[in-house]
């Protein structure tokens, strides 16, 4: 985990396909402590951890107080990019949970999401789009997990 963690770069759109929520939550948590560590914007969305624990946990391994900021959650990629570049951050680092659009039902809508994304984003963001194995296999057909592979860079699975 770590030694792939050190291979990103900027710009970075990947897929990663987690065997259990473990290895996927300490995966995300070191991913984005390492952007703490560069001066970076973190995020984390998912719906398998209650806001506190996420919280709890950055303050307790990370020992940072946590202020979440909506205003930033809802505003558009580019317009946070440009606000953190603002604020002398070298840039955004997002760890997304996919797995709500699964569970609400919401495949197709993902499928096409995620083909307007390119593999490589050209402005300061490293981004990983996250999924669960078992939502893989069961809600996505062979074609349509070539079609999430070309749009990301690297494949992790």
């Amino acid at each position: 985990m770590v030694q792939r963690l050190q291979t990103i770069e900027q710009g970075n759109h990947i897929i990663a396909v987690y065997p259990t929520k473990d290895e996927k939550y300490n995966e995300a948590f070191a991913f984005l402590k390492e952007g703490l560590k560069r001066n970076e914007v973190v995020i984390i969305t998912t719906t398998d951890l209650p806001k506190d624990e996420i919280r709890a946990r950055m303050r307790d391994e990370w020992e940072v107080d946590v202020v979440p900021n909506i205003q930033r959650t809802k505003a558009l990629w580019s317009t946070l990019v440009e606000n953190c570049l603002n604020k002398e951050k070298r840039g955004l680092r997002v760890f997304g949970d996919m797995g709500a659009f699964f569970k609400n039902g919401f495949t197709k809508e993902l499928l096409e999401y995620e083909s307007c994304l390119e593999q490589r984003f050209n402005f300061p963001v490293i981004g990983i789009c996250a999924y669960d194995s078992k939502d893989i296999s069961k809600n996505i057909t062979l074609e349509q997990i070539r079609q999430l592979q070309q749009n990301h860079y690297p494949v992790w699975m």
